[in-house]
């Protein structure tokens, strides 16, 4: 509680009341009493996947957990709960990439095979030919140069390599501008999924017929 309590003063101090309040609406939204909605799309790795060149040299490797355990919630976007967490998908067999520049880590993407994610802790099976993309970070100052296309670019290149055909990810629709680089993807978009929360009590609802695509290995 004393790490939140000065989490929050230091919100108001660098970044002025308003702010702080956005916030806290969001956090009351997302973690007592609100609805919010995920679009589900899903891309055709056999059909060409556009080719996106960084403005930087990149090199990648895969993650281990002493990698996440030296990413911090300033630069990474990852505070304790999230390395305890990403760690355990790490031994489930999910995968991270990271991406380097100039021998530091600059970005980072998730990869889930067999399970696709609903919310923390609630994941559905998917059929063999399917992945899940999730959680791609890229650090403020490196944003704007394409770094996140070229994560998935090279997830892509593995993927096939490995059989896969369909990679999907999740975009919520508060987030406007990562729809509106999508609007062109509307063919892609499959299903949606709706988090319910209040008071602590959560519950994720997908349309039987989207569970029932995802799962179903002759798509």
């Amino acid at each position: 509680m004393g790490n939140k309590i000065n989490r929050f003063s230091k919100i108001i101090k660098e970044e002025g009341f308003l702010s702080f309040l956005l916030k806290a609406l969001r956090y009351f939204n997302k973690n007592i009493f609100g609805i919010s909605k995920l679009v589900i799309f899903e891309f055709d790795l056999e059909q060409s996947v556009p080719r996106v060149v960084s403005d930087f040299p990149l090199s990648f490797r895969m993650a281990l957990g002493k990698d996440i355990d030296l990413m911090d919630e300033e630069h990474y976007d990852y505070d304790q709960y999230a390395k305890q967490y990403s760690k355990n998908r790490l031994i489930k067999g999910d995968r991270c990439v990271l991406a380097i520049y100039n021998g530091t880590v600059i970005g980072y993407g998730w990869v889930m095979k067999d399970y696709m994610e609903l919310s923390q802790y609630n994941h559905i099976r998917l059929c063999k030919n399917k992945v899940y993309f999730y959680r791609c970070f890229v650090r403020k100052e490196y944003r704007g140069n394409k770094i996140e296309r070229v994560i998935y670019n090279y997830l892509a290149d593995m993927l096939k390599k490995e059989g896969k055909r369909f990679v999907l990810l999740t975009v919520n629709t508060s987030n406007k501008s990562a729809l509106k680089t999508k609007e062109k993807d509307k063919k892609n978009i499959i299903g949606y999924i709706i988090h319910f929360n209040f008071f602590g009590l959560h519950y994720d609802y997908v349309k039987k017929k989207v569970l029932q695509y995802l799962q179903n290995s002759e798509n």
